[in-house]
């Protein structure tokens, strides 16, 4: 099977599980509540698991030598990233103006990259996406969060060290650095039980997230301009951009394909914490989830 054809298949799977989500949340059995439960054990246990289990591949210097661009790569779209939102997004209200920017220098790479760039690329994808996480969680609780309000090294520190995700990419480089010892059956069972809810429980959550959608107003256009920009012209400058370099074309792949992922689900807690404007926000996921179940097949086309 081509890329394309994978990537399809992966994506109706998906929409089935998302479909799913939608339905529940809508006759009342996952509540907001529920959501938040799922979203939390997400990101605090199945996820670092998944990532543990990631890393669990045999070392060579090849490994290393993409680990290393790809944290340079991602590092440079990244500052990519924050550079064209300062530009692209004239005349919106600050509020507005903060969850645009802030849903274009954090994508959904974590909940939705993972599923599906490790169901199309197999564990190496996987390795690669989780150390696209790194720079984009700096960014997030640094200059992503200071659109909202203001931020300190002291407390950015203190989020990036006690982040589940980020922990979990440290352990699993360590374990891999030390040859990847066995861990007790129970163990890795265990790691390998929850890591295999990754992709089930993300998707139920994302189509929770679009059930919970309010008051979407289809006529703004900043909505439409946004989810072309996020869906489309930024995976395709990426792309340009990294298609010259002497890359691997897994690393270039991955990075595409994070850089098409649909707008962070934090936009709209940080808009509602931080008096955003959270309605505006959560059209912004909503949008951007829905479509990019046909974009990324699309952008398969070009890998």
């Amino acid at each position: 099977m081509s890329s394309f054809e994978i990537m399809v298949s992966l994506q109706l799977q998906l929409f089935l599980f998302v479909l799913a989500g939608f339905v529940l949340t809508k006759i009342g059995t996952i509540s907001p509540a529920g959501r938040k439960s799922l979203s939390d054990l997400l990101i605090n246990f199945i996820l670092p698991c998944n990532i543990i289990c990631s890393f669990q591949i045999d070392l060579t210097g090849e490994i290393l030598v993409s680990v290393a661009t790809m944290i340079a790569v991602s590092l440079g779209v990244q500052l990519f990233y924050l550079l064209i939102s300062r530009f692209i997004y004239p005349g919106q209200s600050k509020p507005r103006l903060a969850c645009l920017r802030y849903a274009t220098v954090c994508s959904n790479a974590g909940f939705l990259g993972i599923p599906i760039i490790g169901g199309l690329y197999g564990p190496m994808g996987t390795l690669l996406t989780s150390v696209v996480l790194i720079p984009q969680r700096v960014v997030m609780w640094s200059a992503g969060l200071s659109l909202f309000t203001t931020t300190d090294s002291r407390s950015i520190l203190k989020k990036l060290a006690t982040h589940p995700c980020i922990a979990a990419v440290f352990i699993g480089f360590a374990l891999m650095l030390s040859g990847n010892p066995t861990l007790p059956q129970p163990l890795q069972k265990a790691l390998s039980g929850a890591s295999s809810c990754n992709t089930c429980i993300s998707m139920l959550v994302i189509g929770s997230i679009l059930a919970g959608a309010e008051h979407i107003n289809l006529k703004d256009g900043m909505m439409w301009w946004y989810t072309f920009a996020r869906l489309v012209l930024i995976p395709l400058a990426v792309f340009i951009i990294l298609l010259p370099m002497p890359i691997d074309p897994m690393i270039c792949g991955v990075m595409v394909l994070a850089s098409g992922m649909p707008a962070g689900t934090t936009t709209a807690i940080l808009a509602a914490k931080y008096d955003g404007d959270a309605p505006f926000a959560s059209c912004l996921i909503f949008l951007t989830t829905l479509f990019s179940l046909v974009t990324l097949p699309l952008l398969c086309l070009l890998l």
